[in-house]
């Protein structure tokens, strides 16, 4: 019941949250940016609250004022995460200055934070938010609604029921936090309520998983969302997984090329179980494009015909085409070192160890901007 209670509280809170308006030029910064503010509180061992309070800080921060240097962009962007952290973690969690200034990170931008420098932009994100950091993130909302995720009445796709909720839920629960992940990678998602967002991880987990109905009863009661309500950011959600298998098999199509007396492509190893014959061509079909699937028949269980949907298209710009005010997040020509890619497992069919490669540039330390906030 304290729970049920958190929730609706927060969801209270959400409804005030602030529009954001995409207006800020430093947007094609903006992944860049995201990935500094996740590198920093991977290694700080953060939770997930602040780092998505963080993220959401510099969106807004960045949204309402103008910043001139790239050294006051980064003092900016390490304070809302310091601030963050003091607000959502616990006190030995929060982040030294001089651990800080010690990442290779920040120091091989040539950036270093003195702590005067710390303490008047932390004044100033506090004075620029009212004070006010109770501020709803989809990290809020997602282990409220992981409680009610999977049940004893969930079947899989295939019409057997889970053997083992438990197990299915921990998996789903590393899903859940993977589609969080990837919501901090655009500003699209800002077009949806924090619970929108955290509500459709937790659809698109259902979906990957294969466990039927993909939106239950208990799950629209606790969240107040039909399926129908989350069918735009579920399909936004599904799309990016689908572009992160489509880049695995062909990194690891690469990768088995340059290995001699490799074939060129693997699908599957051998079978190590006793018993099991050779997949039909059926199966094979099947794991090979299992998101493509999954896509298509949620996509019909929704029973909406809406053009232009997001699932027909495979290219960043069609995650905007819904939202024609929002202008895709360009990319600088100028290369990053490789220790800002971030890196995690590659998978090439649904489980519950999965891929996102983040990298490529996003920013110049050169650059600088009009009219500063920081000479008022």
């Amino acid at each position: 019941a304290q729970c049920r209670w958190a929730g609706f509280a927060t969801s209270a809170k959400e409804l005030k949250l602030p529009t954001f308006r995409a207006h800020s030029p430093l947007l094609k910064s903006r992944r860049f940016l995201v990935d500094i503010l996740t590198l920093l509180s991977s290694r700080c061992q953060l939770c997930p609250a602040a780092r998505h309070l963080a993220v959401y800080l510099l969106d807004h921060f960045l949204d309402r004022y103008d910043i001139t240097t790239s050294k006051q962009l980064y003092t900016v962007a390490v304070s809302c995460l310091l601030l963050a952290s003091k607000f959502e973690d616990r006190e030995d969690h929060v982040p030294k200055l001089e651990q800080i200034n010690s990442t290779r990170i920040l120091s091989s931008q040539n950036f270093s934070l003195t702590r005067k420098e710390l303490l008047s932009t932390e004044l100033l994100l506090l004075e620029a938010f009212g004070w006010n950091l109770c501020l709803p993130t989809p990290a809020h909302f997602l282990d409220y609604y992981l409680l009610a995720s999977v049940s004893q009445k969930d079947h899989h796709c295939h019409s057997w029921p889970t053997t083992c909720p438990r197990k299915t839920k921990e998996c789903l629960k590393e899903y859940a936090h993977y589609f969080l992940e990837v919501t901090l990678q655009d500003h699209i998602f800002y077009k949806f309520q924090p619970s929108v967002v955290a509500a459709a991880c937790i659809g698109a987990s259902r979906i990957c998983l294969q466990l039927s109905p993909y939106w239950t009863r208990d799950l629209q009661r606790i969240s107040n969302y039909s399926l129908e309500h989350l069918s735009t950011c579920i399909e936004i959600l599904l799309v990016a997984y689908d572009n992160v298998l489509k880049d695995a098999v062909a990194v690891k199509s690469q990768a088995l090329a340059m290995v001699p007396g490799s074939p060129t492509q693997v699908l599957f190893q051998p079978s190590t179980y006793p018993g099991l014959s050779q997949p039909s061509a059926t199966a094979l079909a099947q794991f090979q494009a299992p998101v493509q699937d999954l896509c298509l028949a949620y996509r019909d269980s929704l029973q909406a015909h809406r053009s232009g949907t997001l699932l027909s298209g495979g290219t960043s710009s069609s995650l905007h085409a819904l939202y024609p005010t929002l202008q895709p997040l360009d990319v600088c020509p100028v290369p990053l070192p490789a220790s800002f890619s971030m890196q995690m497992a590659i998978a090439a069919e649904p489980r519950h160890c999965l891929a996102a490669t983040y990298g490529s540039s996003y920013f110049s330390g050169g650059h600088a901007f009009p009219a500063g906030c920081f000479d008022r």
